[in-house]
This record gives C-alpha cells, sequence and structure tokens, in this order.
C-alpha cells in the first residue's frame, strides 16, 4: 500500500521498468531460452506490473475522490483504513504529525508497522486528527454465502487479500469476481474452495459453517518462531503451512536429485564451493546446494517468518524469505540454513522455521548461534571470530566506530566487506545490539539476489507436477 508522495513516485519508477521489460520480450525475443520459461517469465512481469498498477491506482483515487466511507471488515483492517483515511482527506504525513505534536518520522513508523505499536488512545487521536469517526459493529457470526463471503471468513483468520489474490487465487478468476460476473461465481468458489482444501485442509464445511476457521495444527505451524510485529499467530501458522506446501510440491518433483551428504565442516565447505565453482558467491551456494540434492525455493513475502528448512523422507528442502538486496545477505542465510539441513542426516523428518536474526530465539539457541558461526567461517576463511576481535579493537571498543573499522578491516584482511559486516551484526546480536541497518548499509547492490536465486531454480527444478494447481501455486510463488 502506498503511503505518501516519495512511495508513490518510487512505485510509478517501478511500474515504468516493469512494462519496459515487456516491451523487450516483444523487440528482442530470446531463442535460446525455452518458450515456457519465457512465458513463466512473463506472466510474472505482467502480474507484477498489475500489481504495482493497482497500488498506483489506489492511491490516486484516494487522493482525488471525495470518500464517505472507508469500511473495514476487521479489526486488522482499521489501521489500513486510517491511512486511507488521511490520504483521502489529503492530510500528508508530516502535517499529521505537526497536528498530534510528534515527528514525522514516528507517523511513518506507525504506518510502516500498521499502528502495531500504537495505544488505543493514541488511535482515537489520530483519528481525531484526521476528522474520522469510527463506526463500531460487533457482528455475530453467520453462515458465508458465496465467494465474497468466504473471502471475509478467510480475512478474519489471517489471510488478506493480497496475498488471496496475489499467491493462491488465479487471476482470470479474480478479474471474474471483481467484474460482478455471478454466472462464473460458481466456478470460481469450486477452484478458490479447492486451493484452500489442498494448501490448509479446510473442507467445503469448514468455510460454509458460520463458526470460525481453525488455523491448521501441524508440526509446521507449531515449530518455533518469533511472532512477528502487526501478526498473530493465526497468519504465522497460515503462512507456514503455505510455505511448508510448496516445500512439499518441490520436494516431490525432485526425488531424482542426489542424495549427497553435506558438509558440516565450514573449511570443507568452503573448499568444495571454490573447488568447483572457483568463487564463493550466491550463485555457486546455489548450484552447490542442488548439487547436493537440497532444492532452494525463494518467496518473495516479508510477513511471518524469516526462512525455513525443512526434511521429509530424509530430503532437505531450504526456503529462503530474505528481504534485503544485497548477495552477501542472501549467501549468508543459505549457508546458514545448508548447516541446519546437515544436522541428524539419519533423522526421517526435521522442521526448522527462522525467526528474525534479532529475536531473543535466535540469540539464546546453540543450534542457531552455531549455524551463523558456520555461515561466518565459511565466508571468512575460519577466521570470523579473529576478524570480529579486529574490528573491535580498530573501533577501540566503540559500536558507532565500528560503521568504519570493519570496512578498513575486511580491506586489510582481503576479505568481502559484505560478508565480515553480516558477521559482525550476528556477534553483536549476541549483545542485544541491533546492528543490521548498518551492516546493511555496508553491502554490495550490484547483483539482485532475489533474480540469481530464481534462476537457478528454474534451471535446476523438473517443474513436474502431480495437478494444476501445484503448478499454479509454485508459479504465483516465483512472481
Amino acid at each position: 500500500m502506498i503511503t505518501n508522495e516519495r512511495q508513490y513516485k518510487i512505485t510509478c519508477a517501478q511500474a515504468d521498468r516493469f512494462q519496459h521489460a515487456l516491451d523487450e520480450f516483444d523487440t528482442h525475443p530470446r531463442e535460446d531460452v525455452h518458450p515456457l520459461l519465457i512465458k513463466a517469465e512473463r506472466d510474472a512481469l505482467e502480474s507484477q506490473l498489475a500489481d504495482l498498477r493497482a497500488e498506483i491506482d489506489e492511491y490516486e483515487h484516494l487522493k482525488s475522490a471525495n470518500a464517505s466511507i472507508i469500511s473495514a471488515i476487521s479489526f486488522d483492517e482499521l489501521a489500513d483504513s486510517l491511512i486511507k483515511a488521511r490520504i483521502a482527506v489529503g492530510i500528508s504525513q508530516k502535517e499529521l504529525a505537526e497536528r498530534l505534536d510528534l515527528k514525522e518520522q514516528q507517523i511513518q513508523r506507525y504506518e510502516s508497522e500498521r499502528y502495531n505499536s500504537a495505544s488505543y488512545q493514541r488511535i482515537r487521536d489520530i483519528a481525531n486528527a484526521l476528522g474520522v469517526r469510527i463506526r463500531n459493529d460487533i457482528l455475530m457470526p453467520v453462515t458465508p454465502v458465496g465467494f465474497e463471503g468466504v473471502l471475509r471468513k478467510l480475512y478474519q483468520v489471517g489471510l488478506d487479500k493480497d496475498f488471496l489474490f496475489s499467491r493462491l487465487f488465479p487471476s482470470t478468476d479474480i478479474i471474474h469476481f471483481l467484474d460482478e460476473l455471478t454466472k462464473k461465481e460458481s466456478e470460481t468458489l469450486i477452484t478458490f474452495t479447492k486451493i484452500l482444501n489442498q494448501v490448509f485442509g479446510w473442507t467445503d464445511a469448514d468455510l460454509f459453517a458460520p463458526t470460525p476457521l481453525a488455523p491448521p495444527r501441524s508440526a509446521v505451524a507449531e515449530a518455533r518462531f518469533k511472532m512477528p510485529a502487526r501478526r498473530t499467530r493465526s497468519h504465522t501458522s497460515l503462512y507456514a503451512a503455505y510455505a511448508n506446501y510448496l516445500a512439499v510440491v518441490v520436494l516431490k518433483a525432485s526425488r531424482d536429485l542426489p542424495q549427497c551428504i553435506i558438509p558440516t565442516d565450514a573449511g570443507k565447505m568452503r573448499k568444495n564451493l571454490i573447488d568447483q565453482y572457483g568463487d564463493l558467491t550466491l550463485n555457486a551456494a546455489l548450484q552447490y546446494s542442488w548439487d547436493l540434492g537440497v532444492p532452494v525455493l525463494p518467496l518473495r513475502e516479508r510477513s511471518a517468518f524469516h526462512g525455513a528448512c525443512w526434511r521429509y523422507e530424509k530430503r532437505n528442502v531450504i526456503i529462503l524469505k530474505q528481504s534485503s538486496k544485497y548477495e552477501s545477505r542472501w549467501l549468508f542465510d543459505l549457508l546458514h540454513e545448508m548447516f541446519h539441513a546437515a544436522q541428524q542426516p539419519e533423522a526421517d523428518t526435521m522442521e526448522i522455521i527462522e525467526a528474525d536474526e534479532t529475536s531473543a530465539e535466535r540469540r539464546n539457541s546453540d543450534e542457531e548461534i552455531a549455524a551463523s558461526q558456520f555461515a561466518g567461517d565459511v565466508l571468512l576463511d575460519g577466521r570470523a571470530e579473529d576478524l570480529a576481535k579486529a574490528c573491535v579493537q580498530a573501533a577501540k571498543g566503540s559500536v558507532e566506530q565500528l560503521k568504519k573499522a570493519v570496512p578498513d578491516v575486511a580491506k586489510h584482511e582481503k576479505v568481502g566487506i559484505g560478508a565480515l559486516a553480516n558477521y559482525m551484526a550476528f556477534r553483536l546480536s549476541w549483545q542485544n545490539i541491533n546492528w543490521w541497518g548498518v551492516a546493511a548499509n555496508l553491502q554490495d547492490e550490484d547483483n539482485d539476489p532475489w533474480r540469481t536465486t530464481c534462476d537457478v531454480f528454474k534451471k535446476r527444478f523438473s517443474f513436474s507436477f502431480e495437478n494444476d494447481i501445484d503448478r499454479d501455486l509454485l508459479a504465483r510463488a516465483l512472481d
């Protein structure tokens, strides 16, 4: 959702870039690429462009329209409704801050985290400053009627419309619904309920009963993770179940991959990577993971959890959910997950869902610490701890001076600045110091790690599916 003019301009620029990329498909056809891959890439670009234009249209409509009512069908949508109201009445984030005697950054923070940290009184103050009234209704459970009724029930359990329409629901059916083509509703509903049953295990009886939906209870939904800001346990469990479903789809189609022993020694892992691929890059590590029989699936959503490693029938699959645009962060996370995949190889199953790197769970878990130390030693040639100490000495014990000390030490010791910065952020997290933002400013943006991970996936994955639903869900996940 676009909340200010700066985001609006950025989104418009992104839309222009996607349109240009689509135009390139027509003016410069690529004969060396399989037609199915070209179609998948084009569909992904068109889907992303449609999402961006929808955000632009919504923002422009709010700014131009004389809206009298902005509806929120659940308490979770109240925050978005307040943001829309601010835009509709023509008040900027800075002006709202001035009315409340706050800093503009505080309003930006409130809106970016959807008022999760705001008190009830603060929300009332916001509404009063905007001059809007909030009408409260308590609705008793009713039996859902039609497609819209099912959507409302899904919103209540934590599945927001952006996720439903971008990841679960076929785009052609969205058009049918939004255009109110009632003759298509029954067909649309059958398709959608089938998807929900397949991914979450909800039956038609669950979906059309007046009682609330229960999040799927499974080992994957109850695995360890910290509840992220703005997200309920229900939402996190649902997204974990969705990601796990995709992981199983990938594993089923990857049965022909070799099953090799994953090195647990950082020195051996580093040597194998360099010997086989000549360098220690994200692309090399991804290829090596696939060589070992461990597919790596990237997912775009920034919510719910940070990454995952699952094992079924002694086969591992890694989910990367790093929202950063820096290759060294993706590489650190991949090596971290490969450490998990190497543990207890005799076990048939394993479920690890990663909390955010700043969480207490990761700071206090011996296995998480060992996984991050492993990643650091692979990237820094077994010298991670020594280099971290050198950085502290160069900074004379000052956290503020580390931003200058880390590049100096990296240059002197001939190691990657990004790799060393990430390891320092990990080490500082032990002292409850969040240095990840500073570490991000020391990264190199030359490559697109999301695109790199997707490209390797598309080249190595078999694209054999048991049904059309699995194929479509994975295609939308890779948009």
